[in-house]
């Protein structure tokens, strides 16, 4: 009786990414990036998972899908100190009580992410991970993922203590604020490239997250239109990633 035989390899790698982070909240105007200065920081630690073996044998070579992509699983950590309101009309140093009081909110964030993403290269991994193969050093892709976010914001005013005196707020925000411990999901698109060398690689992300809530901020208004979009960021990161030693399983 012929045997059957199926291989299954998995390639391991491990790094580590940080970048600024740059959001776009209900502090600003709206399309107005950002409403946070270059302090906000992110930081990752990243796990890749690519698979081999799934439909590979000496004769058809690699599967399409372990030659193109790769899977992300990643725990981050964002913090923003100084989210605040942006644009011409509370830069123009108007004394009218509400851009007064515009001006004088601060806000603050900090999230723990955890969250997995595909992402899809355009160049044949196996060719770009040759060790001899110095003319595919790039190795450009996209990504989509999904983060579960637990986040807490803070909020102050030049003015006062909002929470005993809620008028040091703008009308719309005086019983819209949700400070404390909160959780949700967000959607994350990412582009980016890979650089190899010779004992790691170089990686260089832009991503886009959306935040299916929009009291990522601690703001939330439902009675003023400009209120209306959930909270987003961009997240610019480069790092280093070292790839494991493959190992296998076998099943006859």
């Amino acid at each position: 009786m012929p045997k059957a035989f199926a291989q299954l390899e998995l390639s391991n790698e491990f790094g580590i990414t940080a970048g600024p982070v740059i959001m776009q909240t209900d502090y600003g105007e709206r399309h107005h990036l950002p409403s946070s200065t270059p302090t906000s920081f992110g930081l990752a630690a990243v796990h890749y998972l690519s698979f081999y073996g799934s439909n590979y044998n000496w004769r058809n070579g690699a599967s399409y899908f372990s030659d193109h992509f790769k899977l992300k699983t990643e725990v981050s950590y964002y913090f923003n100190n100084s989210l605040e309101h942006k644009g011409r009309y509370v830069a123009d140093g108007s004394r009218n009580s509400e851009l007064a009081e515009l001006r004088a909110m601060k806000g603050k964030t900090k999230s723990l992410n955890i969250g997995t993403a595909l992402e899809y290269y355009f160049k044949n991994l196996e060719d770009y991970g040759l060790l001899f193969n110095d003319d595919d050093r790039f190795a450009p892709y996209i990504s989509v993922g999904i983060q579960y976010n637990m986040f807490n914001p803070e909020l102050t005013s030049d003015l006062g203590d909002w929470t005993t005196n809620p008028s040091v707020l703008p009308e719309k925000w005086q019983d819209q604020v949700y400070v404390g411990k909160q959780d949700g999901f967000s959607m994350t698109m990412s582009a980016g490239t890979r650089y190899k060398l010779d004992n790691f690689d170089l990686v260089l992300d832009g991503r886009w997250q959306y935040f299916f809530t929009d009291k990522y901020d601690g703001l939330d208004s439902k009675k003023d239109a400009s209120s209306k979009f959930n909270d987003t960021l961009i997240y610019f990161s480069i790092g280093v990633v070292f790839d494991m030693e493959i190992f296998g399983s076998k099943y006859y």
